[in-house]
């Protein structure tokens, strides 16, 4: 029987596995900060704005292993 500290946490795997799929989010959040900097921030489209957002939460979970379902 498993404790409830123990469901909490994703399995290691998954969290690599969500770790190296959220780079290429993670270049685009990169991207879209020197677009900002350089004041180019209207050429910015919405899903990329959404994409890099979701590459931050997903290294988040991949990190603190919290599952949020």
């Amino acid at each position: 029987m498993k404790t409830k500290n123990m469901t909490d946490k994703l399995p290691s795997k998954i969290r690599l596995l969500l770790g190296v799929f959220a780079i290429p989010s993670l270049f685009l959040a990169y991207m879209v900060g020197t677009m900002v900097l350089n004041g180019d921030y209207q050429a910015i489209d919405y899903f990329e704005w959404i994409y890099s957002l979701l590459g931050f939460f997903a290294l988040y979970i991949a990190i603190s292993g919290k599952r949020v379902f």
